[in-house]
């Protein structure tokens, strides 16, 4: 189940707890360098453990988003729908 764990009017960012690994999704409004900026200030205080993210191979926004926020390449993998995707991590 995904938590809102900060909110305001250009995104949310949420936490979801999957297996003991914690996924971080981001519904994202409007992106502008200040909410780049003011997105990143939350990421860093609210991150108390290795954050997850999956990402869809031929996506090249979330590729640079995921750079961006300093997430790494995991490992490729197989999803339960068949279709491959990538884990990315950021570490604390």
């Amino acid at each position: 189940m995904k938590v809102p764990v900060a909110v305001c009017d250009d995104y949310t960012l949420f936490f979801e707890n999957y297996k003991g690994l914690c996924f971080i999704h981001c519904d994202c409004v409007r992106w502008t360098n200040s909410v780049r900026k003011r997105m990143l200030d939350d990421l860093i205080s609210l991150q108390k453990q290795d954050l997850y993210a999956i990402h869809e191979v031929c996506d090249i926004k979330h590729a640079k988003f995921l750079d961006l926020f300093g997430f790494k390449f995991l490992e490729d993998f197989v999803c339960l729908d068949g279709l491959h995707r990538q884990l990315y991590i950021r570490r604390t």
